[in-house]
């Protein structure tokens, strides 16, 4: 029995599968409509290619975008090798809906009504090349750049003017990677149900760079490493040595620079050999026992006094000193006084040239030898450069704009504070001088012909000391008698400047070397008048470079 509410559930669902159809039908109809006008739907570009039958044919389909393909003869059932790279549709019997979903290549089969294979298709669906190519072409008319796919890769190749645009280049095609090569929006979210939903950016590949530099340009750089150091020196150094001996057992005496007290030896009773006097030797007792002093000829100044000995007074380079000496008192005395002022300029200017890309080195200085020890008491000898060196590596941008990776330093030997280094085995002792170095590492980027200082250096330092002996150093007056003063100041200032040209082969007659306008000096310029260089005449112009015999 079927009751009233029965027909009423059974009408209501007629009704709700009648609209379902009908929104299908009317989706279904848009699309045709849309495919048949060749239009656009949402981000999906639709574009008809003829496909002939029987042959293997090649189809090109950008990611994430759509193209209708038209067949020679009716196809009534297809096979796709890998549906996750494209979705093949068929629309018509003899028109076919393909959309790209992930990069890479797959092929289709074709059936007619009667089962028989029709056609092959070959699918590969790649980033939007055409419209990369356009952007090339809108944003650099003047360069030849050919764009290709490789799998999942892109490779530019082709000839550009600079460095600045392949760069350029190469970050517009990386673009591809995170888009797909379009603008993808959330107002078309029919359309983007066909596209692959787990594609990883990751996975999508990289740009091929295969583009290469027209005319490589050659930068020619100037460095300019300016130092001037100032030092002011005052020294007031007081040593002194006095010593009042009596034949009572006390001995009194005072030091400033100072001294040393050794112990002395203390012999015990023992058996000695002496000569007899008859020729033969006799061994006998040796009663001498108690101290025996460890100087047993005369101190270095005055009297003889046993286990005094003071330290050696010398003076650096100017001063005063005196000694008295009166019976059995002793008094020396020295005056190490000095003031210096010291002024140091240092002045490098290296020049060179490499071209664009390339990394250039330049060492105007030597080396000296360093001992390493090595193995069981062996030592070789490694070398160290010092002198001014230059390593630089130029990129020529657009709009005359070099990008410059630098690496400057500026070292020479002084004498002070020398490292002795004897090592087991061997009798020499090495002595290895000490290092001066001024560096800097920096990367920048200016035009032609700019100068920015890459680095400086202002320092000033200050050394006051003191020494005394405590309350008599401050006595006024004979207080100086019982201290010791030294001042040192220093100033350093220091700039680091490069300036990069561009630059290109001169005419050889226009180049002008530092030995131009040196002359040898004569045999009467030279002994006679003791010159080192003759008298300079009139520059003779001459096209080579070889030595003039004549």
């Amino acid at each position: 029995m079927v009751t009233k509410n029965n027909k009423r559930t059974v009408r209501m669902n007629s009704r709700m599968e009648a609209r379902c159809y009908g929104k299908q039908l009317v989706t279904l109809l848009l699309l045709f409509t849309l495919v048949i006008s060749g239009q656009s739907f949402g981000q999906f570009t639709v574009m008809a290619q003829q496909l002939g039958r029987g042959a293997d044919n090649a189809l090109s389909v950008p990611l994430y975008k759509s193209r209708v393909v038209s067949l020679d003869a009716p196809a009534k059932r297809i096979s796709v090798g890998n549906p996750q790279i494209a979705d093949i549709l068929i629309l018509r019997s003899t028109q076919l809906y393909v959309l790209g979903k992930d990069l890479g290549t797959t092929n289709v089969l074709l059936w007619d009504s009667a089962d028989r294979l029709i056609g092959t298709v070959s699918v590969e669906v790649t980033h939007d090349l055409q419209a990369l190519k356009a952007k090339f072409h809108s944003l650099m008319p003047n360069e030849s750049i050919s764009v290709y796919s490789a799998q999942r890769n892109i490779v530019l190749a082709g000839r550009v003017s600079n460095v600045g645009n392949m760069n350029a280049a190469i970050r517009i095609a990386e673009g591809y990677f995170k888009t797909g090569g379009s603008s993808r929006s959330g107002s078309s979210e029919g359309a983007t149900q066909f596209a692959a939903k787990n594609v990883a950016e990751d996975e999508v590949g990289e740009v091929i760079n295969m583009l290469s530099v027209g005319g490589a340009q050659q930068v020619m750089l100037e460095v300019k490493v300016a130092e001037i150091a100032r030092t002011e020196l005052k020294r007031l150094d007081v040593r002194f040595n006095s010593i009042l001996t009596r034949s009572s057992t006390w001995n009194v005496g005072g030091v400033n620079g100072g001294a040393s007290f050794p112990d002395a030896l203390i012999r015990q009773q023992s058996i000695i050999t002496i000569p007899d006097g008859a020729g033969g030797f006799v061994n006998v007792l040796d009663e001498f026992e108690g101290r025996i002093p460890v100087f047993g000829e005369p101190a270095p100044f005055g009297p003889v006094i046993d286990e005094f000995l003071p330290n050696p007074m010398t003076i650096q380079d100017k001063g005063l000193f005196a000694s008295f000496l009166n019976e059995n008192f002793l008094f020396n005395i020295a005056f190490d006084a000095a003031k210096e002022k010291g002024l140091a300029k240092i002045l490098a200017e290296p020049t060179l040239t490499t071209q664009t890309g390339q990394q250039a080195e330049f060492l105007s200085g030597g080396e000296f030898p360093i001992p390493v020890p090595s193995g069981d008491d062996g030592v070789t000898v490694e070398f160290k450069e010092f002198g001014v060196g230059v390593k630089f590596v130029p990129l020529v941008l657009d709009a005359g704009r070099i990008n410059l990776k630098l690496n400057i330093s500026v070292s020479e030997l002084i004498d002070s504070n020398n490292l002795s280094i004897t090592s087991n085995g061997v009798s020499q002792t090495f002595l290895v001088p000490r290092l001066t170095k001024r560096s800097a590492q920096s990367t920048v980027e200016l035009a032609d012909g700019q100068t920015i200082g890459i680095a400086g250096l202002i320092n000033e330092n200050l050394r006051e000391t003191i020494t005394k002996f405590p309350g008599l150093g401050d006595i006024p007056g004979i207080g100086a008698l019982f201290r010791s003063q030294a001042f040192q100041k220093g100033e350093t200032e220091l700039l680091i400047l490069v300036t990069p040209h561009l630059v290109k082969p001169m005419i050889p007659g226009e180049i002008r070397l530092p030995t131009d306008k040196f002359r040898e000096p004569s045999d009467l310029e030279f002994f006679l008048g003791g010159q080192l260089e003759g008298r300079r005449g009139k520059r003779r112009g001459s096209s080579s470079y070889g030595h003039d015999l004549n």
